[in-house]
């Protein structure tokens, strides 16, 4: 199951109210692999589909496919802020990194 940390569900509820979308979800989908296994994302959706699991954390509507539950769960959304850049972050406490890898989180 993902969970959404405070200071993201701030930040998700600012945007949707921004945009006028306080009806939207967060869909959490499969971006791509990397060295340490799926990478994981998060993105607006409206709507949600017939084979999607649906929660809520923190106020937060989340949506992801039930093929991805096994792999969600311990999945954190956060919000981060860096010197480089401000943004969203789904992390993994199940990432094991390969070697010479520094982009695990």
């Amino acid at each position: 199951m993902v969970t959404v940390t405070p200071k993201a569900a701030e930040q998700i509820k600012g945007l949707l109210e921004s945009q006028g979308k306080m009806e939207g979800m967060i869909r959490i989908y499969l971006a791509g692999y990397g060295c340490s296994g799926p990478q994981y994302a998060p993105a607006l959706d409206m709507e949600k589909k017939e084979d999607d699991v649906a929660i809520n954390s923190n106020g937060i509507n989340l949506v992801y496919s039930k093929d991805l539950d096994d792999d969600l769960k311990e999945y954190e959304l956060d919000y981060i802020e860096t010197p480089y850049g401000n943004g969203f972050i789904v992390r993994n406490p199940n990432a094991v990194c390969g070697e010479g890898c520094s982009g695990c989180h």
